[in-house]
């Protein structure tokens, strides 16, 4: 099972009341148990627009291999959409994207920093 599937069955079972699941396939099992919650909360499809946030847990790549240089640096305006960093995933790069235009502050994890899922990776302004 990849990380993406996972985190696509979590997000289909949570907060539907359900206490525990127990998922085999022919190279793998899954036991997840969920905390119980009066009122469930939602997890979000994406992350607020001004934070420029880690789209999956991975190692944080400011700066993409091939270019060798940051496409952006601190003050630079960033509009919504456009790829600042990456986070490095099971070999594959995966783009940090602006969820909002802005101005970029200094980043908050160092190239390599092991990073989780919406890890904030940049102050914003």
């Amino acid at each position: 099972m990849t990380f993406e599937e996972i985190e696509a069955i979590v997000r289909r079972l949570d907060g539907r009341g359900i206490a525990a699941a127990d998922i085999r396939t022919a190279t793998a099992r899954l036991k997840l148990r969920f905390a119980e919650s009066e009122v469930p909360e939602p997890i979000p499809d994406e992350p607020p627009p001004a934070l420029v946030v880690a789209p999956s847990p991975g190692r944080f790549r400011p700066v993409h291999p091939l270019t060798g240089a940051p496409r952006f640096s601190e003050g630079d305006r960033v509009a919504k959409g456009e790829t600042i960093a990456f986070v490095e995933a099971n070999g594959l790069l995966l783009p940090v994207v602006a969820g909002a235009d802005l101005t970029l502050g200094p980043a908050l994890a160092k190239d390599g920093d092991a990073v989780g899922w919406g890890t904030p990776l940049y102050e914003t302004r």
